[in-house]
């Protein structure tokens, strides 16, 4: 851990001219991840359809020509409502779909189903093997159409997946022309550190913009707190509740922690970072609260008007929320737009990746997720609770409430 006394010591070396260049990636790779017998023209091999199963013999698997093009797989329930069957690529050596750790990838196929079905993915890691990873929102019954499903970012250790679609044994459905391309949108936001120790920018540069000491950033604005660089990772120095000077040589003011992008253009888009939570603390005008810790923002307009989702609560849940003008925080209202969901622990000193996604909605709605170790945690619509959807653009960054800790890999995708 870094020691205290290297904020306080006066002896912090001012990093702004490296740390506050961040750089920025061009398109994410487009290419397909092989789907084996994608579009079923494989036909049998074995007694079986090849490299697919039907997780039960509760249904029955056969293929058609009622499809998007050629045949198709028919998948028939033989079971009592309820009753989930899962139709996947199976786990064979030989029809394992490679993927590549930290990746984001889309997930596109043509399904018609007489009683609703969700996509399904399964992950393997060597040492660890086969696990559910990514469980979809339910679509309703519809007669053949294309479906379109981003994945969270691949799990670290993860080398390989099985995909899918999940329905009630008292239905069927046809599943046809399944792909999975990598890449789900470009890289808009890539932020970098030196992998020295020192200041990157603080909020005393926010509120004194015309004095020459200031650690200005070219990429982050900080309203409240300091961030520092730590072994090429963002840090939030040891937190107090103490005015900053120019460079947190004395204090850090970290106890509230408000870092944005400069960039406002950031409209649909993916955020996902690695975190590091060290420890929890209070100070005198912060004491602890069970919403302590560390939290994605999304689509922020001002302080006024921004969602935001827990990722690292000292409460251990998870939750979505949505900031409005006019009220007793700062001016503003909070909103939960879903419940605080538990089962989320801190994991203190342990690197964690967390992710959350912002979107506009045809209906004028806005929809948004926040995933855990890549996985989906939370998924709300904001049809307009407290004020309207918080539509278009805006920017992101990393709220924290009395916590120190560190993030890594720090990244904004579109959705496109």
């Amino acid at each position: 851990m870094r020691p205290t006394r290297t904020l306080a010591s006066g002896a912090v070396l001012l990093l702004t001219t490296l740390a506050s260049v961040a750089g920025t990636a061009g398109p994410a790779s487009a290419a397909a991840s092989a789907v084996p017998n994608s579009s079923f023209e494989g036909g049998w091999s074995g007694g079986k359809l090849a490299c697919w199963d039907l997780s039960s013999k509760l249904g029955r698997l056969t293929l058609t020509r009622k499809s998007h093009h050629g045949l198709a797989a028919h998948a028939q329930g033989g079971g009592p409502a309820g009753t989930q069957l899962t139709l996947a690529s199976d786990a064979t050596t030989a029809c394992r779909i490679g993927v590549s750790a930290g990746d984001r990838y889309r997930l596109r196929f043509w399904l018609r189903s007489t009683a609703g079905a969700r996509p399904v993915v399964f992950a393997y890691a060597p040492g660890s093997g086969w696990r559910s990873w990514f469980t979809g929102e339910r679509f309703a019954a519809a007669s053949l159409r294309q479906y379109s499903v981003t994945l969270p970012a691949v799990p670290d250790g993860v080398t390989a997946v099985r995909v899918g679609v999940g329905f009630d044994a008292a239905g069927t459905v046809v599943l046809d022309d399944v792909t999975l391309t990598a890449g789900a949108g470009q890289v808009l936001f890539r932020p970098t550190f030196p992998d020295g120790d020192g200041l990157v920018t603080n909020d005393y540069a926010f509120w004194s913009p015309t004095d020459p000491r200031r650690a200005g950033s070219r990429v982050w604005d900080m309203t409240s707190g300091s961030l520092f660089a730590h072994d090429g990772n963002g840090y939030s120095g040891v937190p107090d509740d103490k005015p900053t000077d120019a460079r947190s040589r004395t204090s850090t003011r970290s106890a509230i922690f408000r870092l944005t992008t400069h960039d406002f253009s950031f409209g649909d888009v993916s955020v996902r970072t690695t975190l590091k939570v060290r420890r929890l603390s209070s100070t005198r005008s912060t004491p602890a609260v069970e919403w302590d810790g560390v939290h994605l923002f999304l689509r922020y307009k001002s302080q006024y008007r921004l969602y935001y989702a827990s990722v690292a609560r000292r409460d251990g849940t998870v939750v979505i929320k949505k900031k409005c003008p006019g009220g007793r925080s700062n001016d503003g209202t909070y909103y939960e737009l879903t419940r605080e969901k538990p089962g989320y622990p801190i994991r203190f000193g342990t690197w964690q990746p967390v992710g959350a996604t912002v979107s506009d909605n045809s209906d004028g709605s806005v929809e948004l997720t926040v995933s855990i170790d890549g996985r989906l945690a939370a998924k709300a619509t904001d049809r307009g609770v407290g004020c309207g959807p918080i539509t278009g653009t805006g920017a992101v960054g990393i709220r924290a409430d009395n916590a120190e800790f560190e993030f890594a890999r720090y990244r904004v995708s579109s959705l496109d």
